[in-house]
């Protein structure tokens, strides 16, 4: 083709597809084609004309034998017009004869009566002598995505795919023409279920098709969002999915979201959903939830689902979730999955919206503390309750049976963390409890945690009188009791904290016990990590003479 046919095949182009889209409303913004008009955004269509232009070089190029044989043969027919693959439409009213019936072929489902792809197919796959040339296919393919291009909807996409390259808008459009052309398996539409899916997993799985989209599923997106691959897929694409893809994603998952929240796969794939698209779609899709919140927060895989949505959903939603939640809150508390969603409960809704759990739990303070998942739901309550009247009677509650809390082995991460976060005044009544059973408490694997909190986040005065305690339990005389607990398991770890903040007084006084000693604990490994914690100390004072001018004994003992 000359110069002269190639601008005059582009003007026919450009004037045909710009009469076809304000014949069709398209620069008004008016959808016609799909049924969520409202929220796909449609532009007019920019057309690269270089790309094109190349687009028709490739139609000069010489064909071989086997070729021109088969651009002598009539293909099958779209109405009264056949598509040539190697011969551009040069007229327009021909031009526009092939979109105006492609238009009403496809625009109910663009992949079902394709007359030219099943024929063709079955060609292909017919005949077993014939091997059809992979420059018909895809020209072909080609021929078959700009006409898909033309009355796309999302412009946006296909705009960019058109200034692209014609190979990435074939690998859009006409992924599955192209395969059909060359003998291999593509999705019918017809097909049981179970083959389409098997086929569109096949297609993911191959790494030739990394340009699918997530609208080369739609009608699919349940059945594969099962799939561990599919799963995978789904979720992977929703990073870089326009909105119109999203809005199919939410079409399809919502009437069947209570049976995919309850499956491992699919449930990722809510989760990562529930981040994306238009704030009236997950509304919609939390709505559906709504009445089974506490069937699906006792689910192993549901939980994860209520945990999303009281992460994103409105302050209406989030109530209602927690009136469900409120009609069996004790049950919720004590099973192993619906505690994380009472937990998520208290961390996203403001406190003043759920005074009614609150309310609930004081009086339980002890029951619920020493429970394997109701201690972490009262760590969340102790966090991010704001009722001063609430508070104050839930932590009374807690400091009455603080001792027997602190040797349970849930109950003490609920005395730690009051010992970590609480307030002076209460730290100061944990002591007073704990006094005369430090040394006790010491040598327990529970409490000893409690007691190394208090001296971590305790007053001076409070550590003072811990340590003084531990110090004089031999009888005031000696320390030499210190080394039963240097050695212990639990107790050691008591040490190696007190150490770490006691005044000179009593460092001297450990220092002089591990002198004495030294032969017995270095025997044992705890021994040893005291001594050498007790020497890197030592070691990073300066030398300090006594008062005969010789270095004190206490530096010399190792």
């Amino acid at each position: 083709m000359d110069n002269k046919g190639k601008s005059k095949a582009i003007d026919d182009y450009v004037r045909t597809a710009s009469q076809f889209r304000h014949s069709s409303g398209i620069d008004s913004g008016k959808e016609i084609w799909e049924d969520d008009a409202a929220t796909i955004a449609l532009g007019g269509r920019q057309r690269d004309r270089s790309l094109f232009l190349s687009f028709l070089d490739e139609q000069d190029d010489p064909k071989s034998e086997e070729e021109s044989t088969l651009h002598n043969q009539k293909l099958p027919q779209i109405g009264e017009t056949y598509i040539d693959p190697f011969q551009h439409v040069n007229s327009s009213a021909s031009t526009k004869s092939v979109v105006k019936d492609y238009t009403r072929l496809h625009s109910q489902n663009p992949l079902q009566n394709m007359d030219v792809i099943e024929d063709l197919r079955a060609q292909s796959s017919s005949s077993s002598s014939r091997i059809v040339p992979s420059n018909f296919a895809n020209m072909v393919a080609i021929q078959e995505a700009c006409l898909r291009a033309l009355i796309d909807p999302d412009q946006e996409l296909s705009c960019r795919l058109w200034r692209q390259s014609p190979e990435a808008l074939k690998n859009h459009y006409t992924l599955d023409v192209e395969m059909a052309c060359s003998g291999g398996h593509v999705p019918n539409i017809n097909a049981p279920r179970n083959s389409q899916l098997n086929s569109l997993l096949q297609l993911i799985k191959n790494p030739v098709n990394q340009s699918m989209r997530l609208i080369n599923v739609k009608g699919h997106v349940p059945a594969l969002s099962a799939d561990p691959i599919g799963s995978c897929f789904i979720r992977q694409k929703l990073d870089e999915a326009t909105t119109g893809e999203i809005v199919m994603l939410y079409k399809e998952i919502t009437p069947h979201i209570l049976t995919l929240a309850t499956n491992a796969f699919p449930t990722y794939v809510i989760q990562k959903l529930l981040e994306h698209g238009p704030a009236i779609y997950f509304r919609i899709l939390i709505a559906n939830l709504m009445g089974h919140v506490l069937d699906l927060s006792l689910h192993l895989y549901g939980c994860r689902v209520i945990q999303k949505a009281f992460e994103i959903s409105d302050i209406d939603q989030q109530i209602e979730m927690a009136t469900e939640l409120d009609s069996n809150l004790f049950k919720c508390i004590y099973d192993q999955h619906a505690n994380h969603a009472v937990q998520k409960c208290m961390e996203c809704v403001q406190p003043q919206y759920i005074q009614f759990i609150y309310k609930r739990l004081c009086g339980k303070a002890k029951m619920l503390s020493t429970n394997p998942y109701g201690c972490h739901v009262v760590q969340k309550m102790l966090e991010f309750c704001k009722d001063p009247q609430i508070m104050d009677r839930f932590i009374t509650e807690i400091l009455e049976c603080v001792r027997e809390l602190s040797i349970d082995p849930y109950g003490n991460y609920v005395v730690q963390y009051i010992v970590e976060h609480g307030g002076p005044r209460h730290r100061q009544i944990i002591m007073l409890k704990f006094a005369g059973s430090i040394v006790q408490m010491s040598h327990q694997k529970h409490s000893s945690k409690v007691i190394e909190k208090c001296l971590i986040y305790g007053s001076y005065h409070d550590c003072k009188l811990l340590i003084d305690e531990i110090l004089s339990a031999g009888g005031g005389q000696t320390a030499d009791h210190l080394v039963g607990m240097i050695i212990h398991q639990y107790a050691n770890c008591v040490v190696r904290q007190m150490i770490d903040v006691v005044n000179d007084w009593q460092f001297n006084m450990i220092v002089d016990v591990l002198r004495r000693n030294r032969d017995t604990l270095v025997m044992y490994a705890h021994g040893r990590q005291v001594i050498a914690q007790v020497k890197r100390l030592l070691n990073g004072m300066a030398p300090s003479p006594n008062s005969f001018g010789q270095t004190s004994s206490s530096s010399q003992f190792l």
